[in-house]
């Protein structure tokens, strides 16, 4: 990389605003973590928070998010984006999705994506990593990414086979995620998980798998993007959000199909909307070359945000 822009980055304001941009010194791996920016001086989480379960979710502050956003994850798209990044994220900024979420993309400098996000009016709505990806590299390298990504979300989106099958591995993932969680609210960070269907196909004492976890993760430290798609056809999906409540901060879902067929109720965008706590409404949908990917995703964001705006 060019040492001149890696010396260097564009770091967008918190509002999103392009126009209060400003450049600062791009800090080395070695310093990060020691800076007053993101190190102890970080929000201290209250202690009768802490105290909140799953079944008693936090309480609502209803209609405190209004400007409802629209992000998208890259997975789906992850050959387009490797093959041809500037056009990609060029393309999906003109279908009118405000944020971008990524997941397996780390290979590449986050630089590279954070200079596209910029130039296209984007900004990062969060970052996925597996469970064993956090076991063989620790948090520290996700914090730094995440740093110059410009986002403070960071999510566990996966488990693998070797993880799941026994109610001790989901009891004990909960302890870690309460561990990775604690580490990144002392930086400036926050932690949410991100569920498949198997997490709600594994069930032990009556309890879902995904229920074990939240049950036994703080709700001041674990949050939840829910991705409902591919659900148990008795899992009620309304009411499962409802249960969520102020734990819910993304829902993840596709809303057309690839005939361009709505497959989304407004009942769903309802519920989250009515949790007070749900900030972003993350599309994914697996396209296999841009003009599908651009002429459905165009589609499923303009019926999004008429859902919203109801």
């Amino acid at each position: 990389m060019n040492k001149a822009i890696n010396s260097c980055i564009v770091i967008r304001a918190k509002d999103g605003n392009l126009s209060n941009s400003k450049l600062i010194n791009m800090l080395n791996r070695r310093d990060f973590l020691r800076t007053s920016l993101v190190g102890a001086a970080a929000s201290v989480v209250p202690a009768s928070l802490s105290a909140k379960t799953f079944n008693k979710p936090l309480a609502q502050q209803a209609g405190e998010y209004t400007a409802y956003k629209i992000g998208y994850q890259l997975y789906g798209i992850r050959q387009l984006l490797s093959a041809d990044p500037d056009s990609t994220m060029k393309m999906v900024s003109k279908c009118g999705v405000e944020g971008v979420e990524y997941s397996g993309m780390t290979s590449t400098p986050a630089i590279t994506f954070r200079l596209l996000q910029n130039k296209y009016n984007m900004v990062c709505c969060g970052i996925h990593y597996g469970l064993l990806e956090y076991e063989q590299k620790g948090v520290n390298p996700k914090m730094e990414y995440c740093y110059v990504l410009g986002t403070d979300d960071i999510a566990c989106h996966w488990l693998e086979n070797s993880h799941r099958g026994t109610l001790e591995n989901y009891l004990n993932h909960a302890k870690v995620f309460n561990g990775i969680a604690r580490e990144f609210k002392k930086n400036g960070f926050n932690f949410y998980y991100h569920n498949h269907p198997y997490e709600f196909q594994e069930v032990f004492n009556g309890k879902y798998a995904m229920d074990i976890m939240l049950e036994n993760t703080d709700p001041a430290l674990v949050s939840m993007e829910f991705h409902f798609s591919g659900l148990p056809a008795d899992l009620d999906i309304i009411q499962y959000i409802h249960k969520l409540g102020g734990r819910l901060t993304k829902l993840h879902f596709p809303v057309v199909d690839r005939e361009g067929n709505v497959i989304l109720k407004q009942e769903i965008i309802d519920a989250a909307k009515a949790s007070g706590s749900c900030k972003w409404f993350i599309l994914e949908q697996n396209f296999p070359d841009q003009p599908t990917c651009e002429r459905l995703l165009s589609r499923s964001v303009e019926v999004l945000r008429d859902m919203l705006n109801q």
